[in-house]
């Protein structure tokens, strides 16, 4: 399935966060085809790094790939990971 999945964005320690509606890229035939785009992002104090959420093709099935993030014409490099960034087997709120 080509469809959108939400997944989470993770970037490098120190990295400013994306921008909000920027597009997930990647080159084919020579040209950049947006696979996405972030629909969310912020500095997380807890993580002590930025986070975000988008929307990625076949995102479930591309855990751990690292993609090129577009945004008025700067491109970054993001990894793809589990939208849940803070506690995803929930023993904070099972405590």
């Amino acid at each position: 399935m080509d469809r959108n999945q939400l997944v989470g964005l993770a970037l490098r320690q120190g990295e400013a966060p994306l921008a909000t509606g920027a597009h997930g890229v990647e080159k084919r035939d020579g040209r950049l085809r947006s696979i996405g785009f972030v629909t969310s992002s912020y500095q997380s104090p807890t993580l002590g790094r930025p986070v975000a959420l988008a929307l990625i093709e076949r995102g479930a099935a591309r855990h751990g790939e690292t993609i090129d993030v577009q945004h008025l014409g700067v491109v970054r490099q993001a990894t793809i990971v589990a939208p849940c960034a803070f506690d995803p087997e929930g023993r904070r709120l099972h405590a």
